[in-house]
């Protein structure tokens, strides 16, 4: 008897609904770990933890025979239904069942599991037929044999984190199911403020490591795990993240019983909106709007099935419908040793696109096969709650480079697409981020000589530096939330005209600049934000990004503008003559900067 995967509890309240729902009385005791019910009460696992997701399971594993078994006390209805995309209800079995003997598992089975089309969401929801019951476990098993034996090292990159490291960790090694799973967790230490005493379990190993950023710490944990010699396969897994341990025995489970190599995108919930979906998978030069609508759009990325709430029945039902994705974020992704064999170690990025540029290389081995199995997910903490100033520079900087890689990276499209958001964050006032956009095309033409002969401690310290050099920018950390009928400002042809060829307002007279503020809001989407127009020949912006609730307040400096206006076209003559040697210079070097003799060079300590 295998077990897959146990019928999962919250931990707390917070986020109940993604694992069981009540009806009467019913509640979890927290403290003993147990579900208490009283006659009638209804508990209904339609939850998006413990659904069983059909068409994964028999299109990835062998997996079609799953029976529960339950550790319970009083007399119950169990009911099996299936769900599926058009919110179809089917009643697969029912059964009722009594039970006094906690030594013993009851087991309630359900018919076999249908591939697509049939296939869909099956869950159980339980009535109490005593005058009260309690469920103390219940597990999914199954008498299938595995695949294969499975041994995992997890790679956790992590700096200055140490609170967070240190919580996840103790959850997974004191994990009772995964006691008796073959596992190591590499703990990269980028900011060297952890030590051994931190880590009381063998399987457990921190190694220190000099700052290269999140892609050379997952890089390092992979090449220790590498010579250790004794996994099949590896998972990165963000340092800061929530995560329930009983993902990681599903990943064992579908490893043991895979039909083929896979990789595993874990989706990401919303650390701030626990019952949200923020993305399962993304998309590489592909944008998407609110609607879920998606074009191609070079130098573009955009997440899959994004804002979706979990709590409700008919998204589970839709989550149930698999998409093709190009590659999975590092908060958690999981791969075999022959990827890695394959196609070699991921691109010396120190933050950003890096999982993008490893997944590309892994998604083109794997014939598509990245999958973002529905249940893999972890909480992070949401990018839109993030305004670092300085990971611009990376992003812009590194999604050229993976598009030199891996396509025909055309010089017009991205010269448009850098000058847009140098010239737009100019018309905000915005120089430290037009800064940023600047020097990321500058580096990007330096060419891959540039990240073999930089050290990545003293760039990050200089790019954190220039994300700060404009001191008319200044963050108002009081919270502010717009009223809910706050009116978005938009503005006719000519005021825009106007605005564009004064550079909004830098190109005037000073006495033609009015000493007043304009409020600006931004949104991801051009057509929910305000216009920029509002802020033509006045002194400041004030900025509200949708999701932060602090202000930022940005004052005109024509001096400021000129000098990056001047370096930028003076950048531009320069790249048009570079242009075709670069490219051909960044595609050539993919192989020798994803080597394991590349790396083991760059992790050494460099000379000040």
């Amino acid at each position: 008897m295998q077990f897959v995967s146990r019928v999962q509890l919250p931990r707390t309240s917070e986020c109940s609904e993604l694992y069981v729902k009540f009806n009467g009385s019913a509640f979890i005791d927290f403290d003993a770990n147990k579900i208490i019910l009283y006659q009638n009460d209804k508990i209904s696992f339609n939850t998006y933890f413990n659904s069983i997701y059909e068409s994964f399971y028999t299109k990835y594993t062998n997996l079609n025979e799953l029976k529960y078994q339950f550790k319970l006390i009083g007399a119950f209805e169990i009911v099996a239904y299936r769900e599926r995309l058009g919110n179809e209800k089917e009643l697969i079995k029912s059964e009722r069942v009594e039970n006094q003997d906690l030594s013993n598992y009851l087991e309630f089975s359900l018919p076999l599991l249908k591939s697509a089309p049939d296939s869909g969401r099956i869950y159980l929801e339980i009535t109490c037929l005593s005058q009260q019951g309690t469920i103390i476990e219940g597990l999914i098993a199954t008498q299938q044999e595995k695949q294969r034996d499975v041994s995992l090292a997890i790679i956790s990159c992590t700096f200055k984190k140490e609170a967070y490291i240190k919580r996840t960790v103790d959850l997974i090694t004191k994990d009772n199911l995964l006691k008796n799973k073959d596992f190591k967790i590499f703990v990269i230490d980028n900011g060297k403020t952890l030590n051994d005493n931190d880590f009381n379990d063998s399987k457990v190993k921190l190694v220190p490591n000099r700052n290269v950023g999140g892609s050379g710490g997952f890089t390092k944990g992979l090449i220790e795990a590498l010579q250790e010699g004794a996994y099949t396969h590896f998972l990165f897994m963000d340092d800061d993240i929530e995560i329930d341990s009983e993902v990681i025995y599903k990943l064992f489970s579908l490893y043991e019983h895979g039909k083929q190599d896979f990789a595993i995108s874990g989706s990401m919930l919303d650390l701030q909106k626990k019952h949200m979906l923020y993305e399962a998978g993304a998309l590489y030069n592909k944008f998407g709007d609110e609607e879920g609508n998606i074009e191609d759009r070079e130098l573009n990325i955009t997440s899959i099935k994004r804002n979706i709430d979990l709590r409700n029945a008919s998204a589970l039902n839709s989550i149930t419908l698999e998409e093709e994705v190009d590659y999975g974020a590092f908060w958690f992704f999981a791969f075999s040793k022959e990827v890695v064999k394959n196609i070699g170690l991921p691109l010396p990025f120190f933050i950003k696109m890096d999982d993008v540029e490893f997944g590309l290389r892994v998604k083109k081995y794997l014939n598509s096969a990245i999958v973002a199995f529905p249940s893999i997910a972890v909480w992070h903490e949401p990018f839109y709650a993030k305004n670092t100033g300085w990971d611009d520079y990376y992003s812009q900087r590194n999604i050229m480079i993976t598009s030199a890689i891996h396509g025909s990276l055309k010089y017009w499209t991205v010269l448009k697409s850098i000058s847009a958001g140098l010239i737009y964050h100019l018309l905000l006032f915005n120089y430290n981020a037009a800064q940023i956009y600047a020097k990321a095309f500058e580096d990007f033409l330096a060419g891959p000589n540039f990240i073999k002969n930089t050290d990545s401690e003293a760039l990050h310290s200089q790019i954190c530096s220039y994300s700060k050099s404009h001191k008319t920018q200044t963050l108002v950390t009081q919270p502010v939330e717009l009223n809910e009928n706050y009116q978005i400002t938009k503005v006719g042809k000519f005021r825009k005209f106007l605005t564009l060829i004064t550079l909004n307002g830098h190109l005037l007279p000073k006495f033609a600049i009015r000493d007043e503020s304009a409020f600006i809001y931004y949104h991801r989407l051009e057509s929910k934000r305000d216009s920029i127009c509002k802020a033509f020949a006045k002194k400041r912006i004030i900025l509200k990004y949708k999701e932060i609730p602090a202000l930022y307040q940005n004052e005109l400096d024509s001096q400021a503008a000129f000098n990056i206006l001047l370096s930028w076209i003076i950048l531009v003559i320069k790249s048009r003559l570079l242009w075709s040697k670069i490219t051909k210079q960044w595609k050539q070097s993919a192989d020798d900067l994803t080597s394991i003799e590349f790396w083991q060079t760059y992790l050494e300590p460099r000379e000040s």
